[in-house]
C-alpha cells in the first residue's frame, strides 16, 4: 500500500492540464476586467461630452423655465436703461429645473418641449441619458439693462443619478450598480432666447 501511495504522489501526468486551467481562468478574468473598465471609461467620457454638448445647446435655446427669457429687471425704483446690476433692480436669482420631477423653482413652469429638444441632442452622443438625469440651473448674472426684457444668465447643466453599466463585472460588484459622479458644465448666454 505504501508503494502505491508513493507512486501516486510522484506521478506528474496531468500537471500541465491543472496549471493551464488555473492560468486560463486568471487570463479570462483579467481580459473581461480590462474590457469592462474600458467600457466604464467610455461611458464616463460620453456622459462628460454629452454634458458639454447640452450646455452649448441650452445657451442658444429657450430655457426650460417657461418665460424666463422675458424676465426684465425693471421695476418702479429703476429707470429704463439702468443696468440690472443696480441695487434696486429685480433679479430672478437662481432658477433650477429638474427633469426627474418636471418642475422649475421660482414659480416658473417646466417646458417639456425644450427638455425634449435638449434631450434629443444629448442622446446623439450618449443614448443612455434620460430626462430624469437632467438638472438645469439658470443664474442671473445681472448684466442686462432695465427695459430690455432679455436677461443674461449663467447656465449650468448637470447629469445626475446615472450608473455604470458592466458587461461581466456587474455580477460580481455591488449588484452591477456603481453610481457615476454628477457631471456639470457651465456657460453664460448672450440672452435666454432662441428667437434672437
Amino acid at each position: 500500500m505504501r508503494k502505491i501511495l508513493h507512486k501516486f504522489l510522484r506521478n506528474e501526468s496531468g500537471a500541465a492540464m491543472v496549471e493551464f486551467t488555473l492560468i486560463f481562468f486568471l487570463l479570462i478574468g483579467t481580459t473581461f476586467a480590462v474590457i469592462d473598465i474600458g467600457y466604464a471609461l467610455w461611458q464616463w467620457s460620453s456622459a462628460e461630452k454629452a454634458t458639454q454638448l447640452a450646455v452649448r445647446q441650452a445657451i442658444v435655446s429657450n430655457p426650460l423655465a417657461v418665460d424666463l427669457e422675458k424676465f426684465d429687471c425693471n421695476n418702479a425704483n429703476v429707470v429704463l436703461g439702468t443696468g440690472c446690476n443696480d441695487a434696486n433692480a429685480t433679479t430672478f436669482g437662481v432658477v433650477t429645473c429638474t427633469g426627474a420631477t418636471k418642475t422649475c423653482s421660482g414659480g416658473y413652469d417646466y417646458s417639456t418641449t425644450e427638455a425634449t429638444r435638449l434631450l434629443t441632442r444629448i442622446q446623439q452622443v450618449y443614448p443612455r441619458v434620460q430626462e430624469s438625469h437632467l438638472v438645469l440651473e439658470y443664474e442671473d448674472l445681472r448684466l442686462a439693462f432695465a427695459g430690455r426684457g432679455s436677461p443674461v444668465a449663467s447656465v449650468t447643466v448637470r447629469l445626475v443619478g446615472m450608473t455604470f453599466e458592466f458587461l461581466v463585472l456587474g455580477t460580481f460588484i455591488n449588484s452591477g450598480q456603481i453610481a457615476m459622479p454628477d457631471f456639470r458644465a457651465t456657460l453664460s448666454t448672450e440672452d435666454l432666447s432662441s428667437s434672437g
